[in-house]
């Protein structure tokens, strides 16, 4: 679909109808979903080797160790900034995931990062080593610019990988170009011949739209690499906020949490929206491709006003529809922020494994989900 970014009201009445009937469509012709595997629950506060277990961000799977890694989102404020390595039990019968390392990650100098200087994300493999995003921290003093490191199995720095510079915040009062603070790079995932990588941003880039409301929805961009190089960007469109009202009232985001390549054409998505009124976390899993005919927008600096063609997507599944199989006493989704793919089947089917960020919090946990694809 085109879309003309910050166009008049009409416009935008018409957009909105056509959004709405694309979500009607797309639920008719999604062609695969999920089956409910298992979950399993971590109590905020677990300790596992004098680290606490908490803020999973972003998962790869390491199909020859049957190892399910964990990125953690902590800013080396309660411990260093570090990944949890878990043995993985997964077939249609039993689901269980066991800490068995953790490891620490090293900057350049090869001691652990200070505190607030990053804000790892995602993570994924490529060829034996490590790519780790980072959010950084738009708001410290100076600000703190995103970033993708790559790091050896065992979290030794190994080189940046770069970011080009529309991403990069404009370190003003005003702040209008570039990722936008605690919404930048929680997406991340390599092909599974670990040829291409795709980045993607949580919210907007500040030049091209604004972010996602219960009656907008904003467009964030894509990075494709090959060879540890940018190559080419596509305009993915966000769903809007679910429109559950408390008090009359609709509050809330919705944001890109994490992607999952399939092919270099071809992921899934994560959309997170948070209602903070209505005390919810609603996910949702799209699948997505390019083509030929989707806007290569690496070449302009905003897309503010122009008509491209965006990331064709469909909904594949909520995942609040799980609840109910769910452990009794856990069926409510929490803040899920991690994708990968898990051990294949014995019928040939794959597995999706997701991972939620418990923030640190005692109100929240950590929550692993495991499903079956169905073609």
């Amino acid at each position: 679909m085109k879309r003309p970014i910050g166009q008049n009201t009409f416009a935008t009445v018409f957009l909105l109808l056509c959004a709405t009937f694309s979500c009607i469509t797309t639920n008719a012709l999604a062609s695969e979903k999920l089956k409910f595997l298992g979950d399993q629950n971590i109590a905020t506060g677990e300790k596992f080797k004098d680290t606490e277990i908490g803020g999973l961000s972003g998962l790869a799977f390491d199909s020859e160790k049957n190892k399910l890694l964990a990125i953690s989102d902590d800013r080396s404020i309660i411990n260093d900034a570090r990944f949890y390595e878990f043995d993985l039990k997964l077939d249609d019968k039993n689901f269980k995931i066991t800490p068995t390392d953790v490891v620490i990650l090293k900057n350049k100098d090869g001691v652990p990062f200070k505190k607030h200087t990053i804000d790892f994300e995602g993570i994924t493999f490529v060829n034996g080593d490590l790519l780790v995003s980072s959010e950084g921290s738009i708001k410290h003093e100076p600000p703190i610019a995103p970033e993708i490191f790559q790091f050896t199995r065992l979290g030794t720095y190994k080189n940046n990988i770069t970011i080009p510079e529309k991403f990069l915040p404009v370190k003003d009062k005003e702040n209008k170009i570039g990722v936008r603070d605690n919404l930048a790079f929680e997406g991340l995932s390599s092909t599974p011949d670990m040829k291409t990588v795709w980045v993607g941003t949580e919210e907007a880039l500040n030049q091209d739209d604004r972010t996602s409301t219960p009656t907008y929805d904003s467009v964030v961009r894509l990075i494709q690499y090959k060879d540890s190089k940018p190559v080419k960007e596509v305009a993915y469109q966000l769903a809007k906020v679910p429109s559950i009202k408390v008090a009359g009232l609709v509050v809330g985001e919705t944001g890109l949490s994490d992607m999952l390549a399939i092919d270099d054409n071809n992921f899934y998505t994560i959309e997170r929206s948070y209602l903070p009124l209505a005390k919810k976390t609603v996910i949702r899993i799209f699948k997505n491709s390019i083509n030929e005919k989707t806007t290569d927008i690496s070449k302009m600096e905003s897309i503010k006003g122009l008509s491209i063609k965006m990331v064709d997507k469909e909904l594949i599944a909520n995942l609040e529809d799980f609840s109910t199989q769910m452990t009794p006493g856990f069926q409510s989704l929490d803040n899920i922020e991690g994708i990968c793919f898990g051990p294949k089947l014995a019928n040939g089917h794959s597995t999706l494994v997701f991972v939620s960020d418990n923030n640190f919090k005692k109100n929240q946990r950590t929550q692993f989900l495991a499903f079956e694809i169905i073609p």
